[in-house]
């Protein structure tokens, strides 16, 4: 029965339709993919594995830690004022300007 229906729904929609359209499908000059890069190169008959396109994790050693890689949705929501400018420069570069000032690097 599926050969049948198949041999209709080529007949009434058109040959070329009768595949199932999926992302890899394109013009013979626009090959469509998904994105990822070509991992095996030909050069001269020979297949060549291009090891820098293959992803290399880096993953701690985490024996004996004690958290869990799982938060509860229970956890209550905090909420804060939003950081401007001012709070930045008054932690990051204020204190080290006084202390210059101070010392008399700098003056007014």
């Amino acid at each position: 029965m599926p050969l049948v229906s198949g041999i209709i729904r080529g007949l009434i929609r058109g040959a070329d339709r009768s595949r199932p359209w999926n992302s890899k499908m394109g013009t013979k000059y626009n090959r469509m993919g998904r994105g990822a890069p070509e991992l095996v190169q030909f050069k001269k008959g020979k297949r060549i594995v291009m090891r820098n396109y293959i992803p290399q994790y880096i993953v701690p050693d985490l024996t004996g830690f004690e958290l869990k890689p799982y938060v509860t949705p229970k956890v209550p929501e905090v909420h804060c004022n939003p950081v401007t400018p001012k709070d930045i420069f008054d932690v990051c570069c204020a204190p080290e300007i006084e202390a210059q000032f101070k010392e008399g690097e700098i003056s007014e």
